[in-house]
């Protein structure tokens, strides 16, 4: 095969695995990786895709050499196996849904918990974990003692910029009685960036309803 078209057989056999870890790294949110981790998972990749297609394609890979004889001279041409390449392609995509769906949903290491080897979860940080286990009507206290109430609805998935967007949001102020009264926001909603300095968000057990009714705790 000449030395073109091998670093093409080369890139063929590693694209697949690169696709799928692009897939993942779009849909999921995790911890941190170097370079070294995302190649070593791509490669991981491209080995599951191809042990789960060569069977079905004559153990060949999807880009070959082919030698025939023609009038006494060795004859050699290049074969694309375009079916194999197609369901490689479909296959990372796939493979990169099941994965970064997986990791969000913490369905792997939930398995893994279960079974005790480990206490981890699939998600980049404590914070990813809360807010998407929990979520649902909070309660944010702001560095200058203001606090608001709201309906959870986007938050950043690096913890650093902690960041909030509350809809159906009140401000909770004291009343002239001493005790706590709402001012709504009107509008969508509210956000909370990082400048405001988030110091706690408590998770009430309060039950999504319409603004013109009133909210109900849990039973």
């Amino acid at each position: 095969m000449p030395e073109k078209m091998e670093a093409l057989g080369v890139l063929l056999v590693l694209l697949p695995g690169f696709a799928c870890a692009y897939v993942v790294q779009m849909l999921a949110v995790r911890r941190k990786q170097t370079e070294l981790d995302k190649v070593v998972e791509a490669l991981l990749f491209s080995l599951i895709l191809y042990v789960a297609t060569l069977p079905f394609f004559g153990s060949t890979f999807p880009l070959h050499s082919q030698t025939t004889q023609s009038s006494g001279f060795d004859i050699g041409k290049i074969v694309v196996d375009w079916p194999h390449l197609a369901v490689l392609a479909a296959g990372s995509l796939l493979l990169g849904l099941l994965y970064a769906t997986s990791i969000n949903r913490d369905w792997h290491m939930r398995l893994f918990r279960w079974i005790g080897i480990t206490e981890r979860t699939a998600r980049s940080t404590l914070w990813n974990d809360v807010f998407q286990e929990t979520g649902g009507y909070v309660q944010v206290g702001l560095c200058d003692n203001r606090c608001v109430l709201g309906w959870l609805h986007d938050y950043a998935d690096d913890p650093e910029e902690s960041s909030l967007f509350l809809e159906q949001a009140s401000w909770v102020v004291q009343n002239g009685d001493g005790g706590d009264e709402e001012i709504e926001i009107e509008g969508p909603g509210i956000l909370l960036t990082k400048e405001i300095e988030i110091e706690y968000v408590i998770f009430l057990g309060w039950r999504r309803e319409p603004r013109s009714r009133t909210s109900t705790l849990h039973e």
